[in-house]
């Protein structure tokens, strides 16, 4: 029988939020008349006989399986039933999944939650103590779910559903237990994941390593990556100095394969991805530093640090890009003597 190795520290919140939630497909069954959106069947990724691949390319989740199975990442509210086709294809019940972790609790990465609580209350909620407490803020909720359907937006237009999603008057997320440094989630038949706290990108944020299939759930740790062009966008969104350190101790570890909150799954040296993130965040802040030294004016540095990211993915609006290279700006300054890489 599989069990769980955590200090068990319950956290429940639960508020009503009449917003968008998407239940729209006639095809489908549904619980209390509500109806699933309509989704283009995309096959899952098995990476390992014990650890697959869900979701898109764009917004993946992670299924670990052992005795019992653990779905890692939130989600996002349009890829909840591109989700549950996959867990079908593979033929898993999804009764044996007992857990949901999550990395962070950005709103890219939970939309999926009040779903899977609405139609399968069994399954556990994980996350960090802090990413409990921001799950419990009913102000950011709206944020939460605009964030959602700009998503929703996105795939739309892609084709990877064919239709936006209906209202409902609910949505909750209920936290069941947290999670912090050197936890274990043991799954059974030798699939165990420890924690590793890596904040940073934002304070919640959390790693996973499984020992058995040397498997390093990264999330966002390591900024935003595209594999095709081996380019980094640098997210130290919460500190700069937090988010160095959480890469140094993902180095530590002996990992096969990273699996990223953004663009699936690295295979083979995952040291030398992790030391190339490094080297991409020092190179980043620099070239902020230089500039700023030069006299230019941080809106303009933004400006151009956004037009950089748009030209690697459109996941989000432009909007948000600005806000956040803006943001990062604000944290480099607070390290101008550039110690922090003198290591």
């Amino acid at each position: 029988m599989a069990f769980f190795i955590i200090i068990e520290r319950p956290w429940k919140r639960i508020f009503p939020w009449p917003f968008l939630f998407p239940f729209q497909n006639k095809n489908l069954e549904s619980k209390g008349g509500r109806n699933f959106m309509t989704t283009k069947i995309l096959k899952p990724v098995e990476l390992t006989p014990n650890f697959f691949q869900l979701g898109t390319h764009a917004f993946p989740t992670y299924l670990s399986i052992g005795e019992e199975g653990m779905i890692i990442e939130g989600g996002t509210g349009p890829t909840f039933q591109i989700m549950i086709d996959q867990i079908k294809y593979l033929g898993i019940n999804i009764k044996r999944i007992r857990y949901i972790i999550l990395t962070h609790t950005h709103p890219d990465h939970i939309g999926a939650i009040p779903h899977f609580q609405y139609h399968y209350p069994h399954i556990k909620l994980l996350t960090h103590p802090i990413g409990a407490k921001n799950l419990g803020k009913k102000e950011l909720f709206k944020q939460f779910l605009l964030v959602d359907l700009g998503i929703a937006q996105l795939m739309k237009a892609k084709g990877e559903i064919e239709s936006l999603p209906e209202s409902t008057k609910e949505y909750y997320f209920n936290v069941d237990s947290v999670v912090q440094e050197g936890d274990q989630i043991d799954l059974g038949s030798g699939i165990i994941w420890k924690i590793y706290e890596t904040p940073g990108h934002s304070p919640c944020h959390i790693s996973l390593f499984e020992e058995k299939e040397k498997t390093l759930i990264i999330g966002d740790a390591t900024g935003f990556y595209v594999p095709e062009r081996d380019i980094f966008w640098p997210n130290y969104f919460e500190s700069l100095y937090k988010y160095c350190e959480s890469i140094r101790k993902l180095n530590t570890l002996t990992a096969k394969r990273a699996a990223l909150s953004h663009n699936g799954v690295i295979e083979g040296n995952i040291k030398i991805h992790l030391e190339k993130a490094l080297k991409a965040t020092e190179k980043y802040h620099y070239e902020l530093m230089e500039r700023l030294n030069r006299g230019e004016i941080p809106e303009k540095i933004a400006l151009e640090k956004a037009r950089f990211v748009e030209s690697l993915t459109d996941i989000q609006p432009f909007k948000v890009m600005y806000d956040l290279c803006e943001l990062m700006i604000k944290n480099s300054l607070a390290h101008r003597d550039n110690s922090i890489f003198n290591v």
